[in-house]
C-alpha cells in the first residue's frame, strides 16, 4: 500500500483537478443563480492546489502505475505551466462567465478536466496513456466551445471543432497503431531502439510519422491542420478561446517532444525535416493571414497559428537546445497570450465588441489595460526585455546551431511581419479617439489579479535568468 501511495503521488495534481471539477459541477446545481462567484473561487482553488501539489511529486520517478506515467523535470515544468495557465483563465474569465451566462458548473468542470488531460499527456510513459490524456483534453474542449447554447456562433464552433477533432483523433490513432505494429511495444522508452532494430521499410516509418504529426498538428493548430482555428476562436466563449490558445498547444507540444525526442530520438534525422517544413509554412501562413483580420479573436487565432510555427522550430532543431528553447517559449507564450485575452475579455464584458474599432481610445478609457495589452503584444512580437524576445532568440539560436540558418532567418522575418497586425490594435488604442458609443472599461478583482500576474510574468520571464535555467533543467529528456 505504501508503494501504491507513492506511485499515486505522481498523479496527485490531476486527481486534485478532477475532484475539484466534479465538485464544481455538483455545487453549481445547488447554488443555481448564486453559483458564479463561489464556483469560480472553487475552480481557482483547485488549479492553485494542483499547482502547489506538484511540489509533492517525487522528481525522477520512473514509469509507475504499470508503466503508464513518469515524473521528471520535463513533465513537472509543462504541468506547472499548464496549471498556472488554467488559474489565469479562471481568474480572468470569471466576469465574462457571469455576464454572458455561460453555464458555470459545466464550464469550470470541463476546464479542469481538460487541463488534467493535458497533464497526463505531459507525463505519459507509453502511447496508451498519451492517447487517453489527449481524448480527455479533446472531448472537454469540444463541449466547452459550445457552452453558449443561445449563440449560433458558439454552436457552429463546437460542431466544427468536434468533426475536425474526430478526424484528427482517428488519424493519430492510426499512426500510433502503425508504431505499435512496427515495434510491438507501447513504451516510449523502448520505442526508438525497437524501431531502429526492426529493419522496417522506410516507407512504413514515413507513413507512421506522417499520421502522428497530422493528428497532433491539429491540436497545435499547425498548417495545414489549422482550418478549424479561426471559426472556433471567434465563436467559442472568450475564456474557452483563451484556454484553447495555450492549453491544447502546450499539451500537444509536450506530447510531440515526448514522442519524437524520447520515443524516436535515434531516428531524428528522418523526422526533423518534417518539422522544419511545418514550422516554416505554419508561422508564415499564420502571420500573413492575421494581417487581413478585423475581428480581434480571429486575429489572435491566426496569431496562435504563427506561434505554433515558432514552437515547432524547437522540434525541427532536433537537439537538447531545441527542447529547452521550445519549453521556454511555451512558458513565455502562455502568460503573454493569456494576458492579451484577459484584456479582450474585459473590453467585451464592458459592452464593447470584438472588432478592432472597439479598442479605439482604450488608452483614455483604461490606461492600465491599454498599457498591459501593449506589453503583451510587444512580447508576442519579440521585443527586447519581454518574455517573447528571449523565447524567440533561443529558438533562433537552436535553429542556427542545428544548421537551419534559413529557418532562423524566416523566424526573424515573421516576427517583423507580425508587427503589422498588432500595431493596428495599438494604433486604435493610442491614436484614435474613443467613439461616443464605446463604454468605459474597468476590471473586477479577479480579472485585475489575472492581468497583473500575466503582466509580471511576461516581464519577469524576459529579464530574470532563473526561468531559462529552469527550462534547461526541465528539458533533459532521455
Amino acid at each position: 500500500m505504501n508503494a501504491l501511495g507513492n506511485e499515486l503521488l505522481v498523479i496527485l495534481p490531476e486527481m486534485v483537478l478532477v475532484a475539484a471539477g466534479l465538485v464544481a459541477l455538483v455545487w453549481a446545481q445547488f447554488l443555481k443563480e448564486r453559483a458564479a462567484g463561489p464556483v469560480a473561487g472553487l475552480a481557482a482553488a483547485g488549479a492553485a492546489l494542483a499547482l502547489l501539489s506538484l511540489l509533492l511529486v517525487p522528481d525522477g520517478t520512473g514509469p509507475v502505475l504499470f508503466g503508464a506515467v513518469k515524473a521528471d523535470g520535463f513533465s513537472l515544468f509543462v504541468r506547472a505551466v499548464l496549471y498556472a495557465g488554467a488559474l489565469v483563465v479562471v481568474l480572468g474569465g470569471a466576469g465574462y462567465v457571469r455576464k454572458f451566462q455561460v453555464p458555470v458548473g459545466e464550464f469550470y468542470c470541463l476546464l479542469l478536466l481538460a487541463i488534467a488531460g493535458g497533464g497526463f499527456m505531459a507525463q505519459a510513459a507509453n502511447l496508451l496513456t498519451f492517447y487517453v490524456g489527449l481524448e480527455l483534453l479533446s472531448l472537454a474542449s469540444y463541449a466547452m466551445a459550445g457552452l453558449r447554447l443561445d449563440d449560433p456562433d458558439s454552436n457552429e464552433a463546437a460542431l466544427k471543432y468536434f468533426f475536425n477533432g474526430a478526424v484528427s483523433s482517428a488519424v493519430l490513432l492510426f499512426g500510433l497503431s502503425w508504431l505499435f505494429g512496427l515495434t510491438g511495444t507501447l513504451s516510449l522508452a523502448e520505442l526508438g531502439p525497437a524501431l531502429a532494430a526492426s529493419g522496417a521499410h522506410p516507407a512504413l516509418l514515413v507513413m507512421a510519422v506522417t499520421l502522428v504529426i497530422g493528428g497532433l498538428g491539429f491540436k497545435m493548430a499547425a498548417v495545414p491542420f489549422h482550418l478549424w482555428v479561426p471559426d472556433v476562436y471567434q465563436g467559442a466563449p472568450t475564456p474557452v478561446t483563451a484556454f484553447l490558445s495555450v492549453g491544447s498547444k502546450g499539451a500537444a507540444l509536450a506530447a510531440l517532444l515526448r514522442l519524437f525526442y524520447e520515443g524516436m530520438g535515434p531516428l531524428a534525422d528522418r523526422w526533423t525535416v518534417y518539422f522544419a517544413i511545418l514550422a516554416a509554412v505554419t508561422m508564415t501562413w499564420g502571420n500573413v493571414s492575421a494581417l487581413l483580420q478585423r475581428n480581434i479573436k480571429r486575429m489572435m487565432g491566426y496569431s496562435s497559428i504563427a506561434q505554433a510555427g515558432y514552437l515547432l522550430v524547437g522540434l525541427a532543431a532536433g537537439s537538447d537546445h531545441g527542447v529547452w528553447a521550445a519549453v521556454f517559449y511555451l512558458l513565455a507564450y502562455t502568460f503573454t497570450n493569456l494576458g492579451a485575452f484577459t484584456v479582450i475579455m474585459a473590453v467585451r464584458s464592458a459592452g464593447g465588441g470584438l472588432d478592432l474599432d472597439s479598442f479605439s481610445g482604450l488608452a483614455r478609457r483604461s490606461p492600465f489595460l491599454a498599457g498591459a495589452l501593449l506589453v503583451f503584444f510587444l512580447s508576442l512580437i519579440g521585443f527586447p526585455f519581454t518574455a517573447g524576445f528571449f523565447g524567440k532568440l533561443n529558438l533562433i539560436g537552436a535553429a542556427v546551431n542545428s544548421g537551419l540558418v534559413w529557418l532562423a532567418v524566416l523566424t526573424a522575418i515573421n516576427s517583423v511581419i507580425s508587427v503589422g497586425y498588432y500595431y493596428g490594435v495599438v494604433r486604435n488604442m493610442y491614436l484614435r479617439e474613443p467613439g461616443a458609443d464605446l463604454p468605459a472599461v474597468s476590471l473586477e478583482g479577479s480579472a485585475r489579479l489575472a492581468t497583473a500576474v500575466a503582466l509580471v510574468m511576461t516581464l519577469a520571464v524576459g529579464i530574470l535568468p532563473q526561468f531559462v535555467s529552469w527550462a534547461q533543467a526541465a528539458s533533459l529528456l532521455p
